[in-house]
This record gives C-alpha cells, structure tokens and sequence, in this order.
C-alpha cells in the first residue's frame, strides 16, 4: 500500500529546482504501481507537485514550470516510441502509435474546451494560460504514463 506512495513521492522529491520532469523516476514510479497493482497516474501528479507550489502567488513561474513538464513528457514519449519502432513487431508499433496519437488528442480537447469555457466566464488571461498550460502537460504526462502501462517492455517483444 505504502509502496507506490513512497515511489510517488521519490518523483517528486528527485525533481531538480528547475521542476523538470524526471522521467527515470517517473518509469520507476509507474513499474511499481504495476507491481502494486495500483493506479500510475499518481505518479504523474507527483511529477507536477513542484509547479503547483507557487501556482496561486506566481502564476507565470507555475504556467513556465508546466511548459517544461510538457516538454519533457513529449521527448519521453518520443523516445518510448523509438525504442518500440526498433524493437516491437510492427503491428504493436503500429497499435502504440495510434493509442498515444488519440490519447494525446481526446486529453487536449478536453483542454481546449476548458480554455473556451475560461474566456466564456471572462477569467483572467493568466489563469486560463495556467489552467491551459497544467492541463496539456498532465495530457502528456498521462499518454506517456499509458504508453509505459500497456506497453512495458518492447525489448522483449519477439518482432
């Protein structure tokens, strides 16, 4: 029970100042959530834990902080979907690009439709940039976390 907690936690406190996403820590985090048997999108708020600290007081250091979160959930995924191409058969690689690509684009219009929804209530700029930016960076973060779930280890797979 404790388990994933600890390794969540280890996420969040392996985060250089910078609030970059680490994603080793990450991948760790999602192994033992699957051994565990528990949900790894824990580990994806874990990994933002730093740019929420500040959100209220410095929202423009929150909105940078999940910009780069963003950033580095697409190289992650990027490099996960390199490693799947060279070494899953082709009809995985195929079903893994497809799983992300529609992942990605059903999480990000429920972001669109949160920023629309924002301007409708007239929120400040800010906070809607805020609210837009932490959402695409945990849509990443979650298409990343899922690639890892269902596809564990492509190193293995017979091609």
């Amino acid at each position: 029970m404790f388990k994933p907690l600890i390794a969540a936690l280890a996420v969040g406190l392996a985060a250089p100042a910078s609030a970059e996403v680490d994603l080793t820590a990450v991948t760790a985090c999602i192994d033992s959530a699957r051994t565990d048997g528990t949900n790894p999108n824990l580990c994806v708020d874990t990994a933002h834990q730093d740019c929420l600290v500040d959100s209220a007081e410095a929202p423009a250091a929150a909105t940078l902080c999940f910009t780069k979160a963003r950033e580095a959930w697409s190289q992650g995924i990027a490099a996960r979907m390199e490693t799947i191409r060279a070494n899953a058969p082709e009809k995985l690689a195929a079903l893994a690009g497809i799983e992300v690509k529609y992942d990605l684009i059903s999480s990000l219009t429920q972001c669109d439709r949160l920023e629309e929804l924002g301007q409708l209530q007239e929120a400040e700029a800010e906070t809607i940039l805020l609210q837009k930016t932490r959402c695409t960076a945990t849509a990443s973060g979650l298409a990343y976390t899922r690639l890892l779930w269902r596809l564990p280890n492509p190193d293995t797979q017979d091609k």
